[in-house]
């Protein structure tokens, strides 16, 4: 049997010519470059040249005895037979020996070394002094130019990369927040790389070819990837693969105890760095560590229960109960006050909870976060510009959004609130633009989604907005703000009754009366019957059993100005009633016309900010000189 040292001068298997030295695989003019473990598995099945390699053996030879599952071997062994072209079967190359092992089915034909030089050649070099050194210096300078094209232009020109959701490989869920906190944290890490955008996916691809997911998510590379828990220790396999053809960039793996999963992070998110640009001493950490894994443990699992908030009714205050655990345990960790205050920010929206007392909850706890951890400031700025909002302080919300969007690293959300503060004062265009920037860095959230396809369909973009809506539903879009901003879209196309039962479905989640919808829809249908439509909603308003964004609207459209603008006057008090985008959208240019509009604007500060940045009303938005 042939040994390594004679492999690796070269052999011939089958079609193909292997030559290790180069990492090459050639057949004719093509040539395969498999990673070094696949390329080890092929020199390991070689020395057997035919005879049986165990998974044991492999194990021993290419992860120095390391316990380690069927996982990497059998990814090792799928890659090599693709660069053989050998995914048929029968096999023609690497054939499985069902329980025992694998083996070359090809044999193994050696190449012949190099010679010793032929006495002309050493005449030569004896006579010239300058022939000697010839060959030396033309293989430096190839090294030297391959070296700064390495540097210059970096394997696979990448500048993006979608992560897709790790698999939880134990298949056990009690290790479902952990796999997804790997991942999420891994997201977070990457983002350091300057120039390089990072785009994370929320959904499942199983089946999707990798160029599909490349394409919907608009990124070069797509990077997945397992978590195996077993016991104590973590095992995380992940692939890189080029999101313009489907190739395979690269492979690895990692493992190491439970409690060092930072540790594991940055190793993990070097090796991608490492993968996608080649070596750098670039250091991608720079996030606050908590103290202990207990803390962290109970960070990850609060941002798992939070980012189900609106799958189960008790997910955000589970959230909360963990995040504030968190901060028991390690009162120095910056990014749980930040999540914590995030949490109470959102409560009164999914739980009804007396909005000044969640303010001020929020406020105290991002204050206390950055007396501890000042890493946080700019980041906490998002609540603060979620306050101000609020109390419709639109200079300082801006201030803050604006810090917040700055920030090292950076929630989508920040792009996404700051989005709403924006249309809340008529800048529609801005908005779409910050609602696009949330939509980069999450694009498979339902949110963002949600929020692009409104801000399109307040534009008047149709085509667009329906793109949005479509693909905000695929993610699981849901809430009474989104269900009537696609029942509206809806009405605009002519598609009355999709709109209708849309309507009743906004108005049961948002725990409504129906009794005015059929009465307002017969209004709409045939023109009549409009008093009878009021008549029904005026019942509803009075029984607190319509929303005051649901009331504004159809009164609207119902040709009730005054009415409308009785609403409308309810945001003088602290705190949108309902959002104040409604107020610019093209429905609502006759209340634009009612005389009390131009008061309504004084009385809730947005006047004051148009003219504090040099705005003017376009007829379809507000633009301003200072952007």
């Amino acid at each position: 049997m042939p040994t390594e040292g004679e492999l690796r001068h070269g052999f011939r298997l089958g079609d193909w010519e292997v030559l290790p030295l180069r990492g090459v695989l050639r057949k004719g003019e093509h040539e395969e470059k498999p990673e070094p473990r696949v390329f080890g598995v092929l020199i390991a099945l070689a020395k057997r040249d035919g005879d049986l390699v165990t998974r044991d053996e492999l194990v021993d030879e290419l992860w120095d005895g390391r316990p380690t599952s069927d996982e990497p071997i059998n990814r090792c062994l799928s890659q090599l037979r693709g660069h053989l072209g050998d995914k048929s079967r029968p096999h023609r190359y690497v054939e499985t020996l069902t329980r025992r092992g694998y083996r070359l089915v090809q044999p193994v034909e050696l190449l012949e070394p190099p010679g010793p030089e032929a006495p002309a050649a050493a005449a030569t070099s004896a006579e010239s002094p300058v022939a000697s050194w010839q060959p030396l210096a033309a293989g430096l300078a190839v090294a030297a130019i391959a070296w700064l094209v390495w540097i210059l232009w970096p394997p696979g020109d990448f500048r993006s990369i979608g992560v897709v959701p790790f698999e939880n490989a134990s298949q056990d869920p009690a290790n479902n927040y952990l796999v997804a906190g790997f991942k999420d944290e891994l997201v977070n890490t990457l983002h350091n790389i300057p120039d390089f955008t990072v785009k994370s996916s929320r959904l499942g691809h199983a089946g999707e070819e990798v160029t599909a997911i490349a394409s919907s998510l608009g990124v070069d590379a797509v990077l997945s990837g397992r978590v195996h828990r077993v016991g104590d220790r973590l095992q995380i396999f992940y692939t890189v693969e080029d999101g313009r053809n489907g190739d395979i960039v690269a492979t690895a793996e990692l493992e190491g105890p439970v409690s060092e999963i930072f540790q594991l992070q940055e190793d993990l998110a070097r090796m991608v760095r490492r993968d996608l640009f080649g070596k750098s001493s670039q250091q991608l950490i720079s996030r606050t560590r908590p103290a202990s894994f207990g803390a962290y443990d109970r960070y990850m699992r609060g941002l798992y229960a939070f980012d189900r908030r609106q799958d189960s009714g008790t997910s955000l205050e589970e959230a909360i109960e963990l995040f504030q655990e968190t901060i028991r345990i390690d009162a120095s960790f910056g990014p749980a006050y930040l999540m914590l205050a995030t949490a109470y920010m959102l409560l009164p929206t999914y739980r009804d909870a007396p909005a000044d007392e969640m303010r001020r909850a929020a406020i105290d706890t991002v204050q206390a976060g950055i007396s501890v951890d000042e890493s946080i400031r700019d980041a906490a700025n998002a609540i603060f510009g979620f306050v101000y909002h609020q109390q419709m302080r639109w200079q300082e919300a801006e201030k803050a959004y604006r810090a917040a969007t700055s920030a090292e690293v950076v929630d989508p959300n920040a792009f996404n609130w700051y989005s709403r503060m924006l249309a809340s004062v008529g800048r529609l265009d801005a908005s779409l633009e910050q609602a696009r920037i949330a939509l980069e860095m999450d694009p498979t959230s339902a949110v963002i989604n949600s929020r692009v396809a409104l801000a399109y369909l307040w534009l008047g973009d149709t085509r667009n907005s329906r793109e949005f809506f479509a693909r905000a539903a695929k993610f699981g879009a849901s809430g009474p703000t989104h269900m009537m901003g696609y029942a509206l879209f809806l009405f605009r196309e002519g598609r009355s009754e999709e709109a209708y039962a849309l309507t009743r479905e906004a108005a049961r989640v948002a725990g409504g009366t129906e009794a005015w919808i059929d009465p307002v829809f017969a209004a709409l249908d045939d023109g009549t019957h409009r008093a009878a439509a009021l008549s029904a909603v005026d019942a509803a308003a009075s029984e607190e059993g319509i929303s005051k964004q649901i009331e504004f609207i159809v009164r609207i459209v119902l040709d009730d100005l005054d009415g409308a603008m009785e609403v409308a006057r309810l945001l003088q008090s602290e705190g949108e009633v309902f959002e104040m985008d409604l107020l610019f959208i093209p429905e609502v240019q006759p209340l634009r016309e009612h005389p009390d509009f131009g008061a309504l604007l004084d009385a809730v500060g947005i006047t004051d900010y148009w003219r504090a940045r040099g705005c003017t009303w376009t007829g379809t938005g507000a633009v301003c000189e200072a952007a």
